[in-house]
């Protein structure tokens, strides 16, 4: 059992979804979304919205510059951060509660039980968070894991979808309705 998020944002009037790349293991070179297993006592959204800041190393929402390089991931700073993103789930999905797809079952036995949401956000630059983890990438890191984020414009992850899946992480190109729910939101932030 798992759950991820897809955010996105709106900037220069035009829709971005963030996703992020790893440079080692089995996802390495795909475009991911944030996501990973439900603890228990977890709701799915609950469990993405972790995901979502332990996977940005809790850099995503930091208030400046000293913020994003003094980043870890302590107990406190995280649950500081999981209350910005709680309110951003809700906030999305009190207004648009399908904004949340299932992944294609496929044939496994069982199937994968996994729910991914498409919440929105504040755009941000994210070169800052980007450099952090390009200048960490040594023997002695402070971080997880080197990720890189990237704003994609929903058009171009439509094309993605349509032409290039083989870019995208097998849990990502599995979601059910992915393309519908990036469509609804474009034509719904113009």
């Amino acid at each position: 059992m798992g759950a991820g998020v897809i955010p996105f944002a709106v900037h220069n009037k035009r829709v971005y979804f963030l996703f992020q790349k790893v440079f080692k293991g089995r996802k390495s070179g795909y475009l991911c979304d944030f996501g990973g297993g439900v603890n228990k006592g977890e709701s799915y959204q609950q469990a993405a919205a972790r995901e979502f800041i332990e996977e940005t190393e809790t850099m995503f929402f930091a208030k400046s510059i000293e913020d994003i390089k003094a980043a870890k991931k302590t107990p406190a700073r995280i649950a500081r951060q999981l209350a910005i993103m709680t309110r951003l789930f809700n906030n999305s999905l009190q207004q648009h509660p399908d904004w949340c797809c299932w992944r294609d079952p496929g044939s496994k036995i069982p199937p994968k039980d996994w729910k991914t949401f498409f919440i929105r956000i504040d755009y941000q630059d994210i070169n800052i968070i980007n450099q952090e983890w390009k200048l960490d990438d040594g023997p002695q890191t402070r971080f997880s894991k080197r990720r890189e984020l990237f704003w994609i414009d929903a058009d171009r992850l439509l094309f993605i979808y349509e032409n290039h899946p083989e870019k995208l992480w097998k849990r990502v190109r599995q979601l059910v309705k992915a393309p519908l729910i990036i469509q609804t939101i474009k034509q719904e932030n113009k």
